[in-house]
């Protein structure tokens, strides 16, 4: 029976030097850039609103035991709201979407130090990841997504006026 079971997403659309990032739930994107390893999305969990909100540190919240209850899910509700944001992108970026079977089971700075490592070859990072995912534990699915801004994408001119023409 999986009625009341709902999935987390996180998804992105490269366009025009830019990100579009769609989230529901815990899955993550992360980006490095210039060495430093940063959360792009902000998981959509009873903890993370507490922390938010001040009730926890960060690092309370990540011993918590509730830890997993999300807030929103695909499938659970016959609608959700899915949480849209857009950033810049710089060649070099690095940027990893992935599960929460990743986020609980390493740590940020884990998950930093095998970018550095392993980065070179994404096919290589994404199994030193999962292996280390299930090393620590493997209490849930892993899903790994590596994207690597080789240059600049800039749009070609009057590709928007085409895509735009799709839906006149």
């Amino acid at each position: 029976n999986c009625e009341g079971m709902g999935t987390t997403v996180v998804a992105g659309l490269f366009f025009d030097d830019k990100l579009t990032i769609a989230h529901v739930g815990d899955s993550r994107m992360y980006r490095l850039r210039d060495s430093r390893l940063e959360q792009v999305t902000q998981d959509h969990s009873l903890m993370q609103e507490l922390v938010s909100r001040g009730f926890y540190t960060p690092e309370e919240a990540a011993r918590a035991a509730a830890k997993n209850f999300v807030t929103r899910a695909l499938g659970v509700e016959p609608t959700v709201e899915v949480e849209i944001t857009e950033m810049p992108v710089v060649k070099d970026d690095l940027f990893l979407l992935c599960s929460d079977g990743i986020s609980d089971m390493v740590e940020d700075d884990d998950i930093q130090l095998t970018i550095s490592t392993f980065g070179a070859n994404l096919e290589t990072l994404a199994k030193q990841l999962a292996l280390l995912g299930n090393d620590n534990g493997g209490r849930d699915n892993i899903s790994i997504v590596l994207v690597r801004a080789l240059d600049s994408f800039p749009a070609r001119r009057g590709v928007i006026d085409r895509i735009l023409g799709l839906f006149g």
